[in-house]
């Protein structure tokens, strides 16, 4: 960032001092700076002809290479027609070959079959007659025996006949015999009734007394198992339980412990390396005072009226004049001598995006205000400015206060409202306030693009310059609040002890004529532990600060940030030893919180184990119970199924011996009634049995016949599936061969496009190469001539040797600074700078923006818009005392 050129706006609000440089750019006609003679070979024309022989050499090229490659291209295409037609010949023979294969395999095949099927018919036709020789000589054999059986009734009724005398019975008879055997009967079914219902009721007794055994047997299985007590076993639950409650309880507040110390370490640890980072690369900036400032404020201390705030003129004339004049000496002896930090020269600032500083600028930002203000507090008496995490977050928060209402504190002054909503986030009470403008940090435009750390430092510095040496017009509000001076003879919380610095601009926001407008906050709020605050707290006053539930007090927010800088060996040396101690704690609470997180997970395993072995003894319980229930229960099941087995087998063994009985008895009354009572009787029967002989030879002679003709079936059959057979395997062989010689065809086939497809690809590639070759070579003609012609134009063309530019110049009228010509052939005329000072000497051009009225009305309207907000103090209310 050019720091000469910006627009500066003071911390006053009322006047501002601004930078602006006077350049304007003004584009002239080439022929209005050339010479009137014109040249018959300008460094023009000399560029345009080397420019048209150029294009000429590389169209020359690029038609010769272009004839080259379709050339080659046309000769590869041939190529590959000639092998693709040779291919197509060969593909045609391999075809025809592979049909005449597949036709001789066949012809072979069904040859086979041919002779097969006739082998196979003359066995079938041999076994046809044999089964029928077999055949015949059964039917022979059977007839002779059918007649001989035949005769042999004959004979025998013949016989019968003639005895037939005694084989006549009367019906009396009959009757007789019936009788007889139906009392024979009857006696031995009454002994089979009377010998199964003697049986039947041995069975239930016994059924009877063994489903008592077996419900005695259960009763004294149950009576052995023991019950779990399920009292003892919930005391025991519940002790366990507490203990597990316990070891919670002490675990989490070992690890609350823990995490605190942590936090403590991490705070510790955090300081010491930036306390380390500031010494080690910390560029030295400091502000020089004039002799007889610090007294000057010295005596202020010393004489300021009880709850002043304010230096005056009306109340401190003489002191007034002495600062004002101290002021002009001070100023002029620091500004402009910001010495720049190279490390912070390469840093980037990270601005929000809402306009405001990232937290660590903030904290880069502070630190840097700190290290020059804190040498002066200490040279008047002052305590020093501390930096701590609550101090960097309030500042945080006024910013983005401030960009939520949308505040333009160009014009309009402090935001008092935004400061009292921080104050109560932070139960402080107060948040003191100084605000500086933005011009030294967002520069000309305010772009706030491509910002480095150095930049924000810059501007830091200069806002204190403006703040402590500017500030006559605000009767030194300001200044009194960056000086810590307002806490002497004060019964006031003035704030002033811990500080934030923090920035923030408004998108498009306009004032005075500029956009993005914006500026610094130094804001301070009080520590509970200084002695102006301690003296309050002592003497009865409510002070928010000082108290301990307040956030500000709060573990993490009240740690320090360290201050590059001002630290010394011994700072650094506590801050190690703070660090020691800190990891000390975290060891020793480490072990403490990994003992009580041992502790609660043996309480929490022997709870675990307990529940188990008391869900075990009871689930064992109930396992053996169920057995018990189920082995009874399935015996009496078994006792009473094997009992209704024997009853069921008994009565049907009853039942079959009845009617076996009942069967026997009608087969003897058919039979008695079936006996002759004369003659013709007895004839009637014999020729019935006769008959019935005859019957039985037909029925043998009708199954030989259907046996002799599932013989020859079978034969039949055999021959057909043995031609099958033959048949499947003969197909499966031709199939076989068919298959191999199309496989060998196909690869005869796919070699010949293979070939066909490599000899593409190689000439593809030699194609390929053909082209990048050729456009290698145009590449390096073109680089070749393209370097010889911007030779030519460095030869022809002027060159200049600005310090800003770098580009090529031509000296006008003696003036150097006047003229310069760029490669597009325009002129570009640079007016003379006008620099002004507010001292009357000339270093930068600087100037005042217009008042828009006298100094009072200035200083009522803005400067003194939010006393309490803008100079960070308000009155603390007495406790009352007993």
């Amino acid at each position: 960032m050019n720091r000469k050129n910006t627009i500066l706006k003071s911390t006053l609000l009322a006047t501002s001092v601004v930078t602006i440089s006077a350049v304007t750019n003004v584009t002239v006609h080439a022929d209005d700076m050339a010479s009137k003679t014109q040249s018959q070979n300008t460094p023009e024309k000399q560029i345009a002809k080397k420019q048209d022989n150029n294009n000429q050499q590389l169209s020359a090229l690029k038609q010769q290479q272009s004839n080259s490659e379709n050339e080659v291209a046309k000769q590869n295409a041939d190529k590959l027609t000639e092998l693709q037609e040779n291919n197509a010949e060969k593909i045609k023979i391999l075809d025809q070959q592979l049909q005449n294969q597949k036709q001789v395999t066949q012809q072979t095949a069904n040859d086979q079959l041919a002779a097969k099927t006739n082998t196979v018919r003359q066995s079938e036709q041999s076994q046809a007659v044999a089964e029928n020789n077999a055949y015949q000589s059964q039917v022979d054999a059977q007839t002779k025996a059918n007649d001989q059986a035949v005769a042999n009734q004959q004979q025998a009724n013949d016989q019968k006949l003639d005895e037939a005398a005694k084989h006549i019975v009367t019906p009396e008879q009959k009757q007789n015999q019936i009788d007889s055997a139906t009392k024979s009967t009857q006696q031995s079914l009454d002994q089979a009734k009377s010998d199964h219902d003697a049986t039947a009721n041995k069975l239930n007794d016994q059924l009877a007394n063994d489903l008592k055994q077996n419900a005695q047997q259960e009763q004294a299985a149950k009576n052995n198992l023991k019950q779990p007590n399920q009292a003892d076993s919930q005391k025991q639950l519940d002790d366990a339980q507490n203990a597990v409650n316990n070891a919670q309880s002490k675990a989490n507040d070992a690890q609350n412990a823990l995490s605190d110390a942590k936090n403590t370490l991490s705070a510790s640890q955090n300081a010491l390396t930036q306390a380390q980072d500031g010494q080690k690369e910390h560029v030295a900036n400091t502000i020089n005072l004039p002799a007889g400032y610090i007294d000057a404020w010295k005596e202020y201390v010393n004489t300021k009226e009880k709850d002043d705030w304010l230096l005056s003129q009306k109340r401190y004339p003489d002191l007034y004049n002495k600062l004002k004049s101290l002021d002009t000496q001070a100023y002029n002896n620091n500004f402009m001598n910001y010495h720049s930090d190279p490390v912070a020269a390469k840093t980037p600032v990270i601005l929000n995006d809402n306009g405001t500083l990232s937290r660590n600028d903030i904290i880069k930002a502070t630190q840097f205000a700190v290290s020059l203000l804190n040498p002066i507090r200490e040279a008047i008496g002052v305590t020093p400015y501390k930096i701590t995490n609550a101090s960097i977050d309030v500042a945080q928060d006024v910013a983005n206060e401030y960009r939520k209402d949308n505040w333009n504190t160009w014009n309009n002054s402090h935001d008092g409202e935004a400061l009292s909503r921080v104050a109560e986030k932070w139960n402080i009470g107060l948040v003191g306030e100084s605000w500086a403008g933005d011009g030294w940090f967002g520069g000309h435009g305010h772009a706030y693009s491509n910002l480095t750390l150095d930049d924000l430092y810059y501007g830091v510095y200069n806002s204190i310059l403006m703040l402590l040496f500017q500030d006559a017009s605000q009767n030194y509000g300001h200044a009194t609040d960056l000086l810590g001076v307002r806490a002497a003879n004060s019964d006031l919380t003035v704030a002033g002890d811990n500080l934030g610095v923090s920035f923030e601009y408004g998108k498009g926001m306009k004032a005075w004529g500029q956009t993005n407008v914006g500026g610094f906050h130094f804001n301070s709020i009080s520590d509970a532990s200084s002695k102006h605050i301690q003296r309050l707290v002592k003497e009865g006053y409510i002070v928010d600060a000082a108290d301990p539930n307040s956030k500000v007090n709060q573990p993490g927010y009240r740690d320090e940030i360290a201050i590059p800088g001002n630290t010394s060996q011994k700072q650094i040396a506590d801050l190690q030893a703070k660090v020691s101690q800190a990891q000390a704690q975290v060891d020793q609470l480490t072990k403490t919180a990994n003992a009580a997180s041992q502790t609660l997970n043996d309480a929490k395993a022997k709870l675990a184990n307990l529940q188990k072995s008391i869900a075990d003894a009871e689930n064992s319980y109930q396992q053996q119970l169920a057995a018990i229930n189920t082995k009874f229960s399935d015996q009496a099941a078994k006792l009473q199924a094997d009992h209704d087995a024997k009853v069921k087998a008994e009565n049907n063994a009853y039942q079959a011996k009845v009617d076996q009985l009942n069967h026997d008895l009608q087969t003897k009354i058919d039979a008695i009634k079936t006996q002759p009572e004369n003659t013709d009787q007895l004839k009637a029967q014999l020729d019935q049995k006769l008959a019935q002989v005859k019957q039985d030879g037909q029925h043998k002679l009708d199954q030989l016949k259907q046996e002799h003709e599932a013989h020859l079936q079978k034969i039949h059959q055999d021959a057909e599936d043995t031609l099958a057979a033959y048949k499947a395997n003969l197909d499966k062989t031709a199939q076989a061969k068919i298959a191999k010689a199309q496989a060998d065809h196909d690869a005869s086939v796919k070699a010949l496009n293979d070939n066909y497809t490599q000899l593409k690809n190689q000439l593809d590639a030699q194609q390929a190469k053909l082209v990048s070759d050729d456009q290698a070579q145009y590449n390096a003609l073109t680089t070749k001539l393209d370097g010889e012609l911007t030779a030519l134009k460095n030869q022809v063309l002027p060159k200049t040797n600005d310090h800003q530019t770098a580009q090529n110049k031509q000296v006008v009228a003696g003036n150097t600074n006047t003229v310069a010509l760029d490669n597009s052939g325009k002129t570009t005329v640079v007016l003379p700078r006008v620099t002004s000072d507010i001292n009357g000497e000339k270093p930068e051009s600087v100037k005042f923006l217009p008042q828009t009225g006298n100094e009072e009305n200035s200083f009522a309207i803005i400067a003194l818009g939010a006393f309490t907000a803008m100079f960070g103090m308000n009155l603390a209310s007495r406790k009352r005392k007993f």
